[in-house]
C-alpha cells in the first residue's frame, strides 16, 4: 500500500472517531422520542423585570435576540429544543430577582442559607407523559438555584432520566448534579455537562466544523485514487479534516472554560 493512502486512511478514521465522539450527545438528543422528552429551563433574564435601557453587552450572561432580552440557558435550551423536537418548559417564580446583579448575587445566597423554596408561578401539567427531563440552569453558589430546587420537588420523577446542562462562569457543575441526586433519588441522574455561559453560541459552529470535516473526508477518500500524490487539492483535501477537528477541540475547550 502507498505512503499516501496510508497516511490519508489514518487521518481519516482518527478524524471519524474524533467527531462521532463529540457528536455522541446530539445524535443521543436525535435518538430520543420528542414525545417523551422535556426540556426545562431556570434563566435569571425570564425571572426579572429589566428595564429597556438594561446594557447585555456588558454581561455575558445576558444577550439580545431578535431585539429582545434572552439568558444564556434560554439560548441553550432553545437550540436543543430545535435539535432535538422536545417540548420547552420554563421555570418562573412569583418573586422576581432583581436587576441588579450583585442584588441577584445577594439574594440567591440567602436562598441558599435559608434552604429556601421560592413560590413558582409556571407548573407542567403533564409530567408523567415525560421520560426523559433536559434541565437546563445557571450554578449559583455551586449548585442549581433554589427555584430549581422547588421544581424538582413538585413532581415525582421516579424512573425518569434526567441530564443536567450547567452554564457558567468558572465553577463548572459544582455540586449541583449531586444535589439533584439527593431531589431525586429515585431517577437516573446522568452525568452533567457544564457549558461556559458565554460560549452558548459556539454549539452551532460546532455543528458547522462538523459537517464541513465530514465532507472533507468524503472528498479526501474519492480524490485519493483520481490525484497525483504531489497535487495541491489532495493535500487542501488532506488538510481540511484536521483543520476542522483542531476547530472542534478549540471550541469545546472554550465552551468548557
Amino acid at each position: 500500500m502507498k505512503k499516501k493512502n496510508i497516511s490519508t486512511i489514518v487521518i481519516c478514521v482518527i478524524s471519524s472517531i474524533f467527531m462521532l465522539l463529540i457528536t455522541a450527545v446530539p445524535i443521543r438528543l436525535m435518538a430520543f422520542d420528542n414525545e417523551k422528552t422535556l426540556i426545562v429551563y431556570f434563566s435569571r433574564v425570564g425571572n426579572t423585570q429589566f428595564s429597556d435601557d438594561v446594557d447585555a453587552v456588558s454581561s455575558a450572561s445576558l444577550r439580545k435576540k431578535n431585539g429582545k432580552l434572552a439568558g444564556n440557558c434560554e439560548v441553550l435550551a432553545k437550540k436543543i429544543s430545535k435539535l432535538s423536537g422536545a417540548d420547552i418548559f420554563e421555570i418562573n417564580v412569583s418573586e422576581q430577582y432583581p436587576e441588579d446583579y450583585e442584588e441577584t448575587v445577594d439574594r440567591a445566597s440567602r436562598e441558599q442559607s435559608d434552604n429556601a423554596r421560592p413560590e413558582l408561578t409556571s407548573h407542567v401539567d403533564n409530567i408523567e407523559n415525560y421520560d426523559n427531563i433536559i434541565i437546563i440552569y445557571p450554578v449559583w453558589w455551586s449548585t442549581v438555584p433554589m427555584p430549581v430546587f422547588t421544581f424538582l420537588e413538585e413532581y415525582d420523577f421516579s424512573g425518569k432520566d434526567i441530564y443536567p446542562i450547567a452554564t457558567h462562569k468558572g465553577s463548572y457543575l459544582g455540586q449541583s448534579v449531586n444535589d439533584i441526586k439527593k431531589l431525586c433519588p429515585d431517577s437516573d441522574v446522568h452525568s452533567g455537562i457544564p457549558i461556559n455561559g458565554g460560549s452558548v453560541d459556539l454549539i452551532g459552529i460546532i455543528s458547522f466544523f462538523i459537517v464541513l470535516s465530514w465532507v472533507s473526508i468524503a472528498v479526501c477518500i474519492i480524490l485519493e485514487k483520481k490525484l497525483k500524490p504531489k497535487s495541491v487539492n489532495i493535500r487542501i483535501c488532506t488538510a481540511l479534516p484536521i483543520i476542522g477537528s483542531i476547530t472542534i477541540i478549540a471550541c469545546i475547550i472554550r465552551m468548557l472554560i
